[in-house]
């Protein structure tokens, strides 16, 4: 039975549901059918976290061996093979997720689009909010509360700025695989070329970039809620919303959730500056990691 030679590792916020969409469309490419099957971050240890939702992954995650490659069973002769998990590149174990990939997938190629990590950070808080788990309403006081959140065992997701310590969470991958089976993308290769950026890609993953779809959708754009009590009760069942006909009540969640769902407010410019400053250190390491110029990420054209 077929496994995966390619996995995007992520991190989240970076374009990689898009980015999944779209190789999907591609005739040589096979992608698991679960986006994001975590498989390599638990690989059959107890799945427990706090926090609100913490049960997210127990709902969501491929835990065992068999249904993980039943993924890929349809799989067939295609020769590129793949899923698309974001944990794999958060600050979630990062060295045992990397060490049972290059066991499991020895040589498997492997891609991440990274984003200025302020930026990333701030569009992970929004999404959390606007899915109505994040209980804080300012960023700031979410950054503050993370190490205790940390401590309490929330989700990685919550992790906002110790998912963007990128040269520390790809470290262990570097030292796993050899250089020529990691390809790492800025995210404004992916906004602003992403014709240019498939193209390489393709021709890492040795695929024909002709026929790749032309047209690249958006995927999992971020919005904040107006109201996160009414996000919270859209989410909810009750007796209630029970005694309506199954159409009427989904076309009146979802007309409330694009009605209580806006465009995100900006980040505040002295707290983005003052965060990229703290980032300055992990960026120039992730920069010599990676060969790629980041001076752009630090001197105030963020992405």
């Amino acid at each position: 039975m077929p496994l995966p030679n390619f996995l995007l590792i992520g991190p989240p916020k970076c374009g990689t549901t898009a980015l999944y969409a779209t190789l999907a469309r591609h005739p040589q490419v096979f992608m698991s059918p679960v986006k994001e099957p975590y498989f390599f971050a638990f690989d059959g240890e107890p799945i427990v976290f706090g926090g609100p939702d913490g049960a997210y992954f127990q709902r969501h995650a491929v835990a065992s061996q068999a249904a993980y490659a039943d993924l890929f069973a349809a799989a067939g002769n295609l020769p590129v093979i793949g899923e698309a998990s974001t944990i794999y590149l958060s600050s979630y174990q990062p060295e045992k997720t990397a060490t049972r990939i290059h066991n499991a997938l020895p040589m498997a190629r492997l891609v991440a689009v990274l984003r200025q990590p302020v930026d990333r950070a701030y569009s992970a808080f929004t999404d959390m909010r606007a899915r109505g788990l994040e209980p804080l309403s300012d960023f700031g006081e979410a950054l503050a509360a993370e190490p205790q959140r940390t401590a309490n065992n929330w989700r990685p997701g919550f992790r906002y700025w110790q998912n963007g310590l990128y040269a520390q969470n790809l470290i262990p991958y570097y030292e796993r695989f050899p250089p020529t089976h990691v390809r790492i993308y800025l995210y404004e290769d992916w906004r602003d070329r992403p014709q240019t950026m498939l193209a390489d890609l393709c021709n890492f993953l040795e695929i024909d970039p002709a026929r790749l779809p032309v047209q690249v959708l958006q995927h999992n754009v971020t919005r904040w809620v107006r109201y996160l009590w009414l996000e919270r009760l859209i989410k909810r069942g009750s007796r209630a919303k029970q005694l309506l006909p199954v159409r009427l009540r989904r076309a009146i969640s979802a007309h409330l959730r694009f009605w209580n769902q806006v465009k995100p407010p900006p980040l505040d410019p002295a707290l983005q500056n003052n965060l990229t400053e703290r980032y300055r250190d992990e960026l120039m390491r992730l920069q010599d990691l990676i060969g790629r110029d980041l001076r752009h990420w630090l001197y105030g054209v963020h992405v």
